[in-house]
C-alpha cells in the first residue's frame, strides 16, 4: 500500500512539474525586485506571488470575456516573460505590484536594458505586458491589467 501511494505521489508530482506555468518558467534571471517602492518584498514573498498568480491565471474569479482571452495568450507564453516586483502601500496594506513584459529574443536587442533598476511603463502592447498586484497578507491577486491589443 506505501509503495501505491508513493508511487502516485511521484506521478502526481511529475504531472506538475510537467505543466510548468508563471512560478517555474520564468527564470530567476528574469525576475527582479525592485527598491523603489514604499517597502521591499523578500524573495519568499515574490514566489508566494508567482504561485498564488498561476492559480488566478489558472482560474480567474471575475472578468470579462477580453481578460479571459488575455490570460489566454498569457499562459501559452509564460516562458517568454520577465518580472518586476515593487512593494507598495495600498489602505495601509503592503501589496507587491507584479510587472511582467517580455524577454528579448535570442539574438534580439534588450529594448528595456535598465529593467533591473527602474520599472517598465509600456502603453499599450496587449499580452505582453500585463500587471497584477499580490496581497501577502491574503495571500489573493488584485487587479489584473493586460495593456490592451496587441
Amino acid at each position: 500500500m506505501k509503495i501505491i501511494f508513493a508511487s502516485v505521489a511521484f506521478l502526481l508530482a511529475l504531472q506538475v512539474s510537467a505543466l510548468g506555468g508563471i512560478e517555474t518558467d520564468i527564470p530567476q534571471a528574469n525576475r527582479v525586485i525592485l527598491t523603489t517602492g514604499a517597502w521591499t518584498p523578500s524573495p519568499e514573498e515574490t514566489q508566494k506571488a508567482l504561485i498564488a498568480i498561476q492559480s488566478f491565471l489558472e482560474r480567474p474569479t471575475s472578468g470579462d470575456q477580453w481578460s479571459k482571452g488575455e490570460i489566454k495568450k498569457i499562459l501559452a507564453n509564460t516562458k517568454r516573460y520577465r518580472v518586476q516586483f515593487v512593494g507598495f502601500t495600498q489602505q495601509n496594506r503592503r501589496v507587491i505590484w507584479c510587472n511582467f513584459f517580455p524577454a528579448p529574443r535570442t539574438g534580439e536587442e534588450d529594448e528595456f536594458e535598465n529593467w533591473k533598476h527602474s520599472k517598465i511603463v509600456v502603453y499599450d502592447g496587449g499580452y505582453w505586458f500585463w500587471q497584477i498586484d499580490f496581497d501577502p497578507g491574503t495571500g489573493k491577486c488584485l487587479h489584473f491589467m493586460s495593456n490592451g491589443y496587441a
